[in-house]
């Protein structure tokens, strides 16, 4: 099994996509068996994947688009035409297939109907991947996670991320072979030869601040505590937050999202974020999660330093769940949330940083991403914000 990445920045799509591609089969030596693609809004066009059809017309294709830039041991890339960040999977003996579907108005058929084409894709049917990468439009996440666990069941790692843009303006677009697609779920299944290791974290602690959520719709807290859900908020923040302002908050909510518990490690809380995105007239909170009630929410502190910082330490521990030394590691990917990187944008050099060093000379791709999904520790599949999901090959 070899892993190679490469990047471009060149203006034109078919332009960037020949550059990354050529740098890559330099490293690989041979056309992978799964490229993965994450590219800006800018380079999300039909000749991007044409060219990459043409180059490798048997490799199969998974990705999306990426907010601001992408990522590799090379650098952080971002440029005015955008960038290309490729990671290309070369293991003969091994098995890799891609499977796309619309998502319409069944979320979850799609991610079952994605998963069941990606097995066909790969030639393992009725098998049980040793892991899924997926990837899909921002809103949905939940019920696609559920779709995909009908079909291979709840232990089976889900990693990936939700296709992003530059403004939150719905222009993030789905890659496969089958082209830039808006509004599709498209689900790659792994039977890799060497072994992986997953995580999934956020760079946020409790402040202590906590309630039970006592109405809610979808992704809307309606009540904490019997209370205004902006209310409660908003004194959580000290104000920071002024309940009174209806509208975005996205900005104002990066440091102090709330969590919700996953799962416990030796005692130890594993929290799964939600971003606040909206104060509503009516004293509602929108999330880009679903929230239900009876939830315990939590308010959650993050600071520059500490989200800097995540990215390697959950690198380290994708790589020590694979069990063996950070070393030995081949290769990997790394999902970081997209809000997080504009909050500490131009420290994006000490995140590149710190992944280097968790891996060692490995090659890495890396994408910013508008919702995250991972594996906490006890194999339960989650969705959620402001987070960081690892996967690594040694």
């Amino acid at each position: 099994m070899r892993i190679a990445s490469a990047y471009s920045l060149a203006e034109g799509p078919a332009e960037a996509a020949l550059e990354a591609y050529r740098s890559l089969i330099a490293r690989l030596g041979a056309d992978p068996q799964l490229l993965v693609l994450y590219t800006t809004e800018h380079k999300a066009h039909p000749a991007l994947i044409d060219t990459l059809a043409t180059l490798a017309p048997g490799t199969q294709i998974v990705g999306g688009t990426s907010c601001g830039g992408v990522m590799t041991e090379a650098g952080f890339h971002a440029g005015p035409d955008g960038a290309v960040g490729l990671l290309g999977v070369l293991d003969p003996d091994g098995a890799y297939g891609v499977g796309v579907s619309a998502v319409a108005q069944d979320a979850r058929r799609a991610g079952a109907e994605a998963v069941e084409r990606a097995l066909t894709a790969a030639g393992r049917d009725f098998e049980t991947p040793d892991l899924v990468w997926c990837c899909q439009p921002p809103g949905c996440e939940e019920e696609v996670l559920a779709g995909v666990q009908s079909v291979i069941g709840e232990r089976t790692p889900i990693i990936g991320g939700s296709s992003a843009d530059e403004a939150i303006a719905g222009a993030w677009r789905q890659f496969s072979a089958q082209g830039a697609l808006e509004d599709h779920v498209v689900i790659a299944v792994l039977f890799p030869t060497r072994g992986h290791g997953a995580a999934f974290q956020s760079g946020y602690a409790p402040t202590g601040r906590h309630g039970v959520v006592t109405r809610a719709q979808a992704r809307q807290v309606l009540e904490i505590d019997h209370r205004p859900a902006a209310e409660v908020y908003s004194a959580w923040t000290d104000g920071v937050v002024d309940a009174a302002a209806a509208g975005a908050i996205l900005a104002k909510s990066t440091p102090t999202p709330l969590g919700r518990v996953a799962a416990e490690v030796q005692g130890v809380p594993m929290f799964v974020l939600s971003h606040p995105a909206l104060l509503g007239t009516g004293g509602d909170l929108s999330l880009f999660t679903d929230i239900r009630t009876g939830d315990v929410v939590h308010l959650m502190r993050g600071s520059p330093d500490s989200l800097v910082k995540r990215a390697g330490l959950v690198v380290e521990d994708a790589c020590a769940m694979g069990g063996w030394r950070r070393a030995e590691t081949l290769g990997g990917l790394v999902i970081y949330c997209g809000g997080c990187m504009l909050h500490v944008r131009e420290q994006m050099d000490e995140v590149v940083d710190q992944i280097r060093a968790a891996m060692p000379g490995a090659p890495f791709l890396g994408a910013f991403t508008f919702g995250e999904q991972g594996a906490i520790v006890d194999s339960c599949n989650r969705h959620g914000n402001l987070m960081v999901s690892a996967l690594t090959f040694g």
